[in-house]
C-alpha cells in the first residue's frame, strides 16, 4: 500500500477498512482509529515544538511523518481501536449484559421447574400401574375365584 501523507488519506483508509455505521456516519472503529493516530501525530507536533523553541513543524515535516509510518503501525492502531471499542462496549452495556444473563438463567431455570409436576404426574402413574399389576399377580396367585367370592359374601348359598 502505498505511503499516506495526510490526515484526509488517514481517514479515508479507515473509512475503507470499517466503513459506515447505520446512521451513515463513520463506524466508531474508524473514528477511534483515526483519533489514535491524530493523538500520536499532536504528541509529535508538541515534541517538536519543545525541541525548536516552540515553533510548529512544517506542512512537509507532517507530511513526511504521516509517509514515515508503515502500514503495520496502521493496523496496530486498528487492533487497539478495535480492544478499546469492545472494553468501551462492554463498560456501556454491561447492565443490559447482567440483566440478559439474569434473563437467560430465569428462562432455564423456569423450564426447569416445568419438568417437576410432570415428573410427580409420571411417577404417580407409574405407583398405580405397579399397584395394579401386584393385584392383578395377587389375584392369579391366589387361585381366586370371583364366582366364589360372589357367593361367599353376597349370598349365604354354600
Amino acid at each position: 500500500m502505498a505511503a499516506l501523507r495526510s490526515p484526509e488519506e488517514v481517514f479515508s483508509r479507515f473509512i475503507d477498512q470499517y466503513g459506515y455505521d447505520d446512521d451513515g456516519d463513520p463506524h466508531a472503529l474508524c473514528l477511534f482509529a483515526y483519533a489514535l493516530v491524530e493523538r500520536d501525530r499532536f504528541d509529535w507536533v508538541q515534541h517538536i515544538k519543545e525541541q525548536n523553541g516552540g515553533s510548529a513543524p512544517t506542512q512537509d515535516d507532517i507530511t513526511s511523518w504521516y509517509a514515515s509510518k508503515p502500514e503495520s503501525y496502521f493496523r496496530d492502531k486498528s487492533q487497539t481501536a478495535i480492544s478499546w471499542y469492545w472494553s468501551f462496549a462492554r463498560a456501556l452495556l454491561a447492565d443490559d449484559i447482567e440483566a440478559a444473563k439474569k434473563q437467560a438463567v430465569q428462562e432455564y431455570i423456569g423450564k426447569k421447574l416445568q419438568f417437576l409436576p410432570q415428573l410427580w404426574i409420571s411417577l404417580c402413574c407409574n405407583a398405580v400401574f405397579v399397584l395394579l399389576i401386584g393385584a392383578m399377580a395377587m389375584y392369579v396367585f391366589a387361585d381366586f375365584s370371583p364366582i366364589a367370592w360372589v357367593r361367599e359374601h353376597f349370598t349365604n348359598i354354600k
